[in-house]
């Protein structure tokens, strides 16, 4: 009702994520740091193609990036339960900071990021990552990867930084194929993800008794085109309580 055309002009202010994620993006200003930033077309780097996206994803669980002082996308839940564990871990208290993870749930994060890009001479001054990875799987018997599709990879990633350069949107990623992968090879980390793996599966053969097949579990992870033999989300979430149990010890 609000949005309808009418011969007087509405200014309603809220916190509420339900409503933000109900108005029109371009009917939006966000305001911070003292200031208001209209999300009105040709003020922010978004495209139309953006505001045809967003109008259909940008749901209430999401829409608590406009109240943030910092913004972490992320593109799935496992990102979402293990990042603020680990923040909290390192002495970042990520809700005590006001910095919200959206969970984009793809590699779409650049639309959502956007929504911060002026082409104003306006600086929103909230700072936001993008978590990525270099989604390039190991293809070759000995798990290695191919150069060539690792090197393509890289120039997309190079390019992007490209277009978020000289803003507050850093863009981070790995160097490595995903984040169980880069979990599984850390040096600090691998055994607690290990335990995990074999926790949540130990009623298989692979991992029972907390076994754990290094082939066969590199082989699930290879298989993860849709629906995964792993289940990640599970296994994040008991990665990220031994992680807490681990510094209540």
């Amino acid at each position: 009702a609000l949005q309808k055309e009418k011969d007087v002009q509405i200014i309603l202010t809220t916190h509420s994520p339900n409503l933000a994620s109900k108005v029109e993006l371009d009917n939006l200003i966000m305001c911070t740091n003292n200031d208001a930033y209209s999300l009105k077309k040709g003020l922010t780097k978004l495209e139309d193609k953006n505001y045809t996206f967003l109008k259909r994803f940008l749901d209430v669980t999401k829409a608590n990036l406009f109240f943030a002082k910092g913004v972490i996308l992320v593109e799935g839940w496992s990102e979402e339960i293990i990042l603020p564990v680990l923040a909290k871990k390192i002495g970042y208290d990520l809700t005590e900071k006001e910095v919200s993870i959206v969970n984009v749930g793809s590699t779409a994060y650049l639309h959502f990021a956007k929504i911060f890009l002026r082409t104003d001479d306006k600086e929103m001054n909230i700072p936001v990552a993008v978590v990525t990875d270099l989604d390039n799987r190991p293809e070759k018997k000995d798990d290695s990867f191919c150069d060539k599709k690792k090197a393509e990879k890289e120039n997309s990633i190079t390019e992007l930084k490209k277009e978020i350069d000289n803003s507050k949107v850093e863009l981070c990623n790995t160097n490595q194929w995903t984040l169980e992968w880069c979990l599984y090879k850390s040096e600090i980390l691998s055994k607690l993800f290990k335990d995990s793996v074999s926790e949540v599966h130990s009623g298989t053969e692979d991992f029972q008794d907390g076994k754990f097949e290094e082939t066969k579990f590199i082989t699930k992870l290879r298989k993860d085109k849709g629906t995964s033999p792993l289940d990640k989300v599970k296994i994040a979430a008991v990665f990220s309580e031994k992680i807490e149990k681990r510094s209540e010890e």
